[in-house]
């Protein structure tokens, strides 16, 4: 079966199974594990973080960007460029960050995935429903617009090059935190293990 003839469930279905994401990726666990480069540690996973993961997955299947940095920073740009995440917090933080870190590496697959998205809509102007599961990959992407590519105009440069500005002036800042929380993950992973905090200890 094409791709595009795929229903969103069975695609997603094979999107958890190919990035090990479980069963349901995880959208309901209390944490949820990330690595930093090596170096991998656990985040909390409140409810806005699956909610906003929810939509987010399904722009994956419609656009094709991957789930490795690379790609989750194209989306980032992409999400961007098709307007934004609306009043999904989380998916302001995954965007913005990932627009960051990819302009570091990637500004010209940045610039691609943000005209792009210039000319399509995304899904967070509107809650996650169950129904939307029975579309088709191609039906999401005719529902989005989304194209393979697009030229750039010169409201598209002035465009990217103010969501460029906050998304670095975001990222710097929250490098901040995101560098405490991976140093603080990597120092645990060194320490001894101490009576009190060995997993099944109990105090004396």
């Amino acid at each position: 079966m094409s791709p595009s003839r795929q229903t969103l469930a069975l695609a997603r279905a094979t999107f958890f199974a190919d990035n090990d994401f479980g069963l349901d990726g995880g959208y309901d666990d209390a944490w949820s594990a990330a690595v930093f480069g090596t170096v991998p540690y656990r985040v909390p996973n409140p409810r806005i973080r699956g909610e906003a993961l929810r939509l987010h997955d399904l722009h994956h299947l419609a656009t094709g960007y991957a789930t490795d940095w690379r790609g989750e920073s194209e989306i980032s740009a992409w999400e961007l460029g098709s307007g934004g995440a609306g009043s999904t917090t989380y998916a302001w933080v995954i965007a913005l960050w990932g627009l960051f870190t990819g302009l570091v590496a990637l500004p010209k697959r940045m610039f691609t995935a943000f005209v792009r998205g210039r000319r399509s809509d995304n899904l967070y102007g509107q809650p996650f429903r169950p129904e939307m599961l029975g579309w088709t990959v191609g039906e999401l992407e005719a529902r989005l617009g989304v194209t393979e590519r697009a030229s750039a105009r010169p409201a598209d440069v002035l465009a990217f090059a103010a969501w460029s500005a906050v998304a670095v002036g975001f990222g710097l800042v929250s490098s901040v935190f995101a560098f405490a929380l991976v140093s603080t993950a990597w120092l645990r992973s060194l320490a001894p293990c101490c009576p009190l905090s060995c997993p099944g200890a109990t105090p004396a």
